[in-house]
């Protein structure tokens, strides 16, 4: 394992973890303090706050040095029915703590934590940007359509490996692109971006902040 790929002690961690009751299922808050611009990460379905290596917990330092963004990051219980305003409503009561005036919330979320944020963000105007990467366009495919026309804030990256189950229907969706909706698609990646991980980690950089990539070896279409 590489310098690259192998997390630091500091990677491994969050400042600090809030851990909340929603509908009798626990959800972990992973948060690192910054500014007022809010990543909020909502991890896939059975997901921790933290992702397979720690991947949000780097994800989120990445951004923080580079930006000085502030994370909030969601675990997601297997069964549980995500309270979509709870969930803003944690990252409010956030904000008035750490007196973030005018704070907007960049999302990024992951196959379900991904459907989640399509379907769920028009109805949120803090929202202002999201990354939302292999969401299963077969889950309510109706809710999808709705939560993209909807959407009025600035960017909706809707990202998609090309070895995802959910690839060969993106062309169904593409009459939805527009200045505010984005289908990128990222060539030789899994749902999960087996093999790919510090690409994963770079991606929301890309996409939300127009960072360089340093991996060279995935090519990604915009």
């Amino acid at each position: 394992m590489d310098k690259r790929t192998a997390p630091s002690e500091l990677e491994s961690h969050f400042d600090k973890t809030v851990m909340l009751i929603q509908s009798g299922k626990e959800i972990e808050y992973g948060i690192i303090d910054g500014n007022n611009t809010i990543i909020f990460i909502k991890a896939g379905m059975e997901g921790s706050c933290y992702g397979y290596e720690n991947k949000y917990v780097r994800i989120g330092r990445l951004l923080n040095e580079k930006h000085g963004c502030s994370i909030i990051s969601s675990s997601n219980p297997l069964g549980l029915h995500t309270d979509f305003s709870a969930e803003m409503g944690f990252i409010r009561d956030y904000a008035m703590k750490h007196n973030l005036e005018y704070y907007k919330v960049y999302y990024l979320g992951h196959s379900n934590g991904a459907a989640l944020g399509i379907i769920n963000a028009w109805h949120f105007p803090e929202i202002k940007r999201l990354v939302c990467i292999n969401a299963p366009l077969l889950m309510n495919p109706h809710q999808l359509v709705q939560g993209i026309k909807e959407f009025n804030g600035e960017k909706m990256s809707l990202v998609y490996g090309s070895k995802d189950p959910s690839f060969d229907m993106v062309k169904l969706y593409s009459e939805l692109e527009s200045e505010k909706i984005d289908f990128v698609s990222v060539k030789n990646a899994d749902h999960n971006f087996t093999g790919n991980l510090d690409f994963f980690i770079e991606l929301p950089g890309l996409l939300l902040f127009g960072d360089e990539l340093k991996c060279k070896n995935v090519k990604v279409h915009q």
